[in-house]
Formats: C-alpha cells, structure tokens, sequence
C-alpha cells in the first residue's frame, strides 16, 4: 500500500534535510531549515512542523526538533502536542528553499511512542 511507504531519510548538514523514497528513484526532497531558524533568531531546544508538499499520494508533515537536528516524517494523526505553537513564514520570494511556513514550538523536543510526540524540554 503506498499509504505505508516510508521516506528514507538524511541529515545533509545542521538543520538540512534530504528525503527520498526507495520505489521513486528519481524522487529527492531537500529541506532546509536554516532560513526560517536565522529569520526568527531561533536558539535552543524547538521543534518546527511543516506539510510536505511532494510526493503526490506520500505527503505528510514532518517535524524538525532543533535541539537533537533530527528529523522526523508523520501522518496527520500520528502525532500529539503538549504546547501550542507560532506561526513562522519568509517571504517565497527572498527564499528560494523549503519550507517557508511552519509551526514554531519553542522548548521542545520529539518523544517518539505509539504517537510522535511534540513535548515541553524539562
């Protein structure tokens, strides 16, 4: 079932992300984090969420927890949130990488359980 296919991925570098799937060779996601983190002056242990755009039929959200530089692909309802968050967006026309807009959850980090679990650092 392509529903269940999922992503390999690759840490590029600090906050970069490199997302391919095995059956779709010619397929490569890159994400880069770092222009909304120097935007918003970021620092510390965060997590940001996004929807993944691409591919058409594997889309999910996924989430980027800055304090371990891990990434971490989910389905809409496999995850669970103890905070509420901000809303974060540049400009698409400054900022030709992906993502532009996401979820900003400040003093977290990723449990990951029966659900992915975006949690307060304590």
């Amino acid at each position: 079932m392509i529903s269940e296919t999922f992503p390999t991925i690759e840490m590029t570098d600090r906050a970069k992300v490199r997302l391919t799937y095995p059956h779709l060779p010619e397929f490569e996601l890159k994400m880069d984090f770092n222009p909304i983190i120097e935007r918003f002056h970021l620092v510390g242990n965060f997590c940001l969420v996004h929807w993944q755009a691409k591919p058409f039929g594997l889309r999910r959200w996924g989430v980027y927890d800055a304090g371990k530089d891990k990434y971490y692909p989910f389905s809409w309802n496999g995850a669970v949130c103890s905070t509420s968050p901000k809303f974060l967006q540049i400009d698409e026309e400054l900022v030709k990488s992906v993502p532009t807009a996401v979820l900003f959850f400040t003093e977290t980090t990723v449990i990951q359980a029966e659900y992915l679990t975006i949690a307060n650092v304590r």
